[in-house]
């Protein structure tokens, strides 16, 4: 998938999860379970992002 896609997306969920946590009265089960969802978004985007012209397009060098 684009990296730039997904880093946007990332960003937001990053950005939605400060503002929730800012305006929650409980916070004991929305911080822990947000900071492993945005986490794994940072991850998703270092693991599934590709820059275009990455990828198939690499040749073997013999």
């Amino acid at each position: 998938m684009n990296r730039r896609v997904l880093t946007f997306v990332a960003l937001a969920v990053s950005m939605l999860y400060g503002v929730l946590v800012g305006v929650a009265d409980d916070r004991s089960v929305i911080a822990p379970v947000g900071g492993v969802v945005v986490a794994l978004c940072w991850v998703a985007v270092g693991m599934f992002g590709r820059d275009p012209g990455e990828g198939r397009e690499r040749r073997r060098v013999r």
